[in-house]
């Protein structure tokens, strides 16, 4: 079921009553926002109803710009902190055709659909795959990339630390650089093909 994301149209009021209406340890399955059960109390759910599976969709499945989640429910089982199998489909093969949506223009997702159908049944087979605690959150949560510094990085920050301590004003400097650079010098070409640039009135070249 895909219910409506609005809050006015009371999202979350469907799936409870849903899930409260259909027969004991039926399976129900939702595509909601991402963080639709963490922002909107869904840990109430669970007092009654287990959420089995949380399944990631693709960033780019609509267009509006929504991320979702398939989440998939028994009904009428209490969760008592029983983890929850998450995953992500970061690629489903699907291409967005202009005024038509997303379509299998490159006959791919047969197969990646029972590659899915394969790991989500046997709740393994993939890196992405977690084991979510309901107590802590009832998303899937992105892995975070690993801290990375760039040796550009280390000499923008001795540079921005060298002018603090010389009470240079970065902006200043930076708009009167780019003044010279762009109305008062020449850019030539080496044969090198290395791009110099020589500012006016200095014979040296920079």
């Amino acid at each position: 079921m895909n219910p409506p994301f609005e809050r006015k149209y009371g999202c979350m009021q469907i799936v409870s009553n849903v899930l409260d209406c259909v027969p004991k340890n039926s399976k129900c399955a939702f595509i909601l926002p991402d963080k639709k059960l963490d922002k909107d109390n869904g840990k109430k759910l669970l007092k009654k109803h287990r959420l089995e599976k949380i399944i990631k969709l693709p960033e780019n499945t609509f267009k509006e710009g929504v991320t979702t989640s398939i989440f998939v429910f028994t009904s009428g089982v209490a969760q008592n902190n029983r983890e929850i199998f998450a995953c992500y489909i970061e690629d489903d093969g699907l291409e967005t055709v202009k005024n038509q949506g997303r379509h299998d223009t490159k006959n791919r997702w047969q197969e990646i659909e029972n590659k899915w159908i394969d790991i989500i049944r046997k709740q393994n087979g993939d890196d992405t795959i977690q084991w979510i605690k309901p107590n802590e959150c009832l998303s899937y949560q992105m892995p975070q990339k690993p801290f990375e510094i760039k040796e550009s990085d280390f000499k923008k920050t001795m540079l921005d630390y060298l002018m603090f301590q010389n009470n240079i004003d970065t902006k200043e400097f930076k708009d009167e650089l780019y003044e010279k650079i762009i109305y008062k010098s020449d850019i030539l070409k080496s044969k090198n093909n290395e791009i110099i640039i020589r500012l006016q009135g200095n014979g040296d070249e920079n």
